[in-house]
Parts: structure tokens; sequence; C-alpha cells
């Protein structure tokens, strides 16, 4: 009898391999199938428009070239430094899309300086970056994520939404290298126009680090200048109805003798959090609400 069960368990060990071989190639493509079932949802959760939901990551757009550089590093360490919460993560402008946005659901988002002129990013860089910014346009009006351009993330902002940005020394038309013309360089005093809370706990006048060739030649409709100084009229804006904030100096930098770079970090924080809970959450108890009663 053990002889002739031999053969059977022959054939059930090969029938296992068998069935175990042809899930193995069937698992990519049920794992596919789940994919283009989940994908409605998202395309829905974009095409909404509405405030997103909230999840612990925030974002520092990377506007050098690559996915990353030392100065997006540096601003996510510093907003880390400044109490930023959750996971801080690092995404260059051609993936900051309104589709991957939507799915990470960010506290905020910073954008970091950059590193050549506007007008030198051209070909695949220049449809990229023009991508970003009308994407940026929809994160911040109708997705109601807080943002907060930094230097050339500034001029970004501008950009966005339609503001002319060029040399200090020039035209908002010139394009020059950086490196030949004026800057404004080093620690220099900015002066508040008017009252926000970006500047809680500040006085009329902040000393911060500064080092662009660049600046906001035309603010774009919408915007409200909040600081200024002889050099530049642009210093600090705010997007006249979501928690967007450009500041045209090196907020990262800061030091215990001098703090306000690290000041305005803080206050922006503390204003997103607020926003969040004010705005994005609520929103998100809403829809669950009409989901449930639709259920119901």
């Amino acid at each position: 009898m053990m002889r002739s069960s031999q053969p059977v368990m022959v054939l059930i060990k090969q029938a296992v391999l068998i069935v175990a071989t042809a899930l193995m190639w069937l698992c990519p493509f049920l794992g596919l199938a789940q994919e283009e079932k989940a994908a409605p949802e998202q395309t829905d959760q974009v095409t909404n428009r509405g405030p997103l939901g909230l999840s612990s990551v925030w974002v520092v757009v990377n506007l050098f070239s690559g996915p990353t550089s030392k100065q997006a590093v540096i601003v996510r360490d510093k907003m880390i430094r400044a109490g930023a919460e959750g996971q801080g993560i690092i995404v260059p402008y051609k993936d900051a899309t309104v589709e991957n946005i939507a799915r990470i659901k960010p506290a905020f988002i910073a954008l970091s300086p950059n590193g050549i002129p506007w007008c030198k990013y051209r070909g695949k860089s220049g449809a990229e970056l023009q991508n970003f910014l009308q994407s940026l346009k929809v994160i911040i009006e109708e997705f109601q994520v807080p943002i907060l351009g930094i230097c050339g993330g500034h001029q970004a902002l501008a950009l966005a939404f339609g503001g002319k940005v060029g040399p200090i020394k020039g035209g908002e038309d010139d394009c020059f290298p950086y490196g030949h013309n004026p800057t404004e360089r080093g620690r220099h005093n900015v002066y508040v126009l008017q009252d926000d809370p970006i500047f809680r706990s500040m006085g009329k006048s902040l000393n911060l680090v500064q080092n662009h060739y660049d600046e906001i030649k035309r603010l774009p409709d919408g915007f409200i200048a909040l600081a200024e100084n002889r050099l530049c009229p642009y210093q600090i804006i705010r997007h006249a109805t979501s928690p967007a904030y450009g500041v045209q100096a090196h907020t990262e930098y800061w030091l215990p003798s001098r703090p306000d770079g690290g000041t305005l970090l803080r206050n922006f924080l503390a204003i997103a959090r607020e926003h969040n809970q004010l705005f994005r959450l609520q929103n998100v108890r809403e829809r669950k609400k009409v989901s449930t009663e639709k259920q119901g």
C-alpha cells in the first residue's frame, strides 16, 4: 500500500506546484484589477475640488532641479525645529500635481528657494514648472492647503497667480543670470504694512536674512502686501482669502538673538493648524455626515 500511494503523492505535489506557480503569475494582475477598481474613487476626490481632508504629512516642494536639494532639506529641518508636527517629505515641483497633493492631503506646504532665474526654466523643466504653477492655484484656492513660500517660493507664489518677477535692478521682463546684477544680501530690516496673524508677538520692524537677485515686480490680483523695505516693495505677501503666504527673506535662518525668521515660521504653523481645524476637518465631518444620511 505504501508503494502504490507514492505516485499519488507525487501527482498531488505536482498539482500544488502548478497551482502555486499560477497564483504567483496571477497576483500582479489581481492587484492591478483592484487598483483599477479604486481609481474612480481617486478621480472623484480630485474632481471634487473642495477643501482636502487632512493627514499628518506635510510637504516641502523642491524648486531646484532634481528630487531634492540642500535648501529643501534645510527648510524641512528648520520647519521641524520651529514645531512642525507629523512627517515632513520633500517633493520635486514636477511631482507636486493636483492629483498627488490630493492623495497626500498635506497639513501644509512650504515652497523652497530656487537656484536659477525663472526665465531659465526652459524646455521640459519649463513645461513642468508651468504645470506646477497651475496646480498651485488649485491647491491654494480649492484644496485650501496652507502655503508658505520662502525666497524663490515667495516668487513662485506670485507667478502662479499672474504676478511678475524680475531682477531687482531691471524690468519685469528682463532675464539676467544670477551673479550679474545687484542683490539684497545679508541681514536687512523689513517693515510691516498691516496687521496679520503672521506677525503675532512681533514688532513693526523685522530683521531677516536676505539673499536674492530677483523680486516680485508686480503683485497679482487677489494678494495683499504685508511688509516692505526700501529695496523691495513686496517683502511679505498673502493671498486675500486663503492661508497662502510668501516671504522674500530666508526665514529658515535665525539666531536666538535675532529670532524673527523662526517666529514667522512658528506663526505660520499656528495659522495652518487653526485653518485646518476650522475649515478642512470641519469639511470632512460634514462630508461624513452627508454620506451617513444618504446611506440611512
